[in-house]
């Protein structure tokens, strides 16, 4: 899974990026996107890792890339330029600023929350207008000359509910579509049907008064969209990654917080994009998967290994809270709580999973 960070210049795009996978983009190769694998902070990882003390403990991970700033004083063709780099994220992380700080230049043109917010909104907006368009003019012309397939026909009923959708401020995201429509439109890789997560950074005075210049009417706006959101401080993340795991405590303690920023994103990621973990542990390994919500138990296989899925018989399935009451697999099953599934039963988020399958 990749996921795209897009602002305007001086958001604190970067800095979430790097706090986020440890990587520091080169100063001198600002202006383009940098991608990089992040952790998936879970603590249920962590406490499995105690229990069972394996040789390796993997946790779920989730590809960054750092779009580099979109600039409204630049150029049509650097502008499309940065666009492009979204093509191939599968989800949008937009960064907002709302942080104060008088040597931090706000955004050209864009001087409050909601005016980035708009400003990002109206450039996917603009784009996927050109593509809708232009998608519907080939298939018009190709109507001229022949009889559309049934694939076809749809597309273009599909076309013409964005494109009415777009005159409303809405964005192709909120469609429910099948699964069947949306490969239709796979390939034009609509930037407005794409999950969108907004980060919205502020500083230290906002995050313990909970409020800061517009708040209402951002999050009204990012609700209204269908967008997911998260308020954090990049200036504060950055000092958290600093310190000691005592100092730490004490500091997150003081702003009454019990996680950071960074662990709380991942946890808005899953919940946005419907993705969930599940668990596979013993003394080698234990390591957190993850997979669509209602995926089924021999899919779920698949994810570990394809032959799994190939050869799956059962599923030995418990609950993660349920196994932390005893935190003994052997103990578990000799109370009947670990439940031998077959392969249409549906895995749950934190499910400890182990797969029965032939040699």
């Amino acid at each position: 899974m990749e996921i795209g960070i897009f602002g305007l210049p001086l958001s604190g795009k970067s800095t979430l990026f790097t706090l986020l996978t440890g990587v520091e983009p080169h100063s001198s190769h600002k202006n383009e996107a940098h991608t990089a694998v992040a952790r998936v902070h879970d603590r249920r990882v962590d406490e499995l890792s105690k229990i069972f003390s394996p040789k390796k403990t993997v946790y779920a991970t989730v590809s960054f890339t750092d779009i580099p700033g979109y600039d409204l004083s630049a150029n049509q063709k650097e502008k499309n330029r940065i666009l492009q780099f979204i093509q191939n994220s599968e989800a949008v992380l937009a960064v907002v600023r709302a942080f104060k700080d008088p040597s931090v230049p706000w955004p050209t043109e864009a001087y409050t929350p909601v005016k980035q917010l708009e400003t990002i909104e109206t450039e996917l907006f603009v784009r996927d207008m050109e593509v809708v368009e232009n998608r519907l003019v080939r298939l018009e012309e190709a109507k001229k000359k022949r009889k559309l397939s049934s694939e076809e026909e749809r597309e273009t009923e599909l076309l013409h509910i964005i494109e009415k959708g777009f005159e409303d401020n809405s964005f192709a995201s909120q469609l429910e579509l099948s699964e069947e429509d949306k490969k239709l439109l796979g390939s034009l890789s609509l930037f407005t049907a794409k999950p969108i997560i907004v980060a919205i950074n502020i500083d230290e005075e906002q995050l313990s008064s909970g409020n800061y210049a517009e708040r209402e009417v951002l999050i009204q706006k990012i609700e209204q969209n269908g967008f997911a959101h998260i308020e954090l401080s990049g200036k504060i993340e950055a000092e958290l990654v600093e310190l000691s795991e005592e100092d730490r405590e004490l500091f997150m303690e003081d702003l009454g917080i019990s996680e950071s920023g960074i662990e709380r994103l991942s946890g808005v990621v899953y919940q946005h994009m419907g993705l969930i973990s599940f668990f596979t542990v013993g003394e080698d390994e234990v390591r957190a998967w993850t997979i669509k919500k209602n995926t089924p138990a021999k899919e779920a296989a698949g994810k570990i290994h394809t032959d799994l899925e190939r050869s799956f018989i059962r599923a030995e399935v418990i609950p993660y809270e349920e196994f932390m009451t005893i935190g003994s697999l052997q103990e578990a099953k000799a109370k009947g709580l670990v439940k031998v599934v077959g392969k249409e039963e549906i895995v749950k988020d934190g499910d400890i999973f182990h797969v029965r399958a032939n040699a």
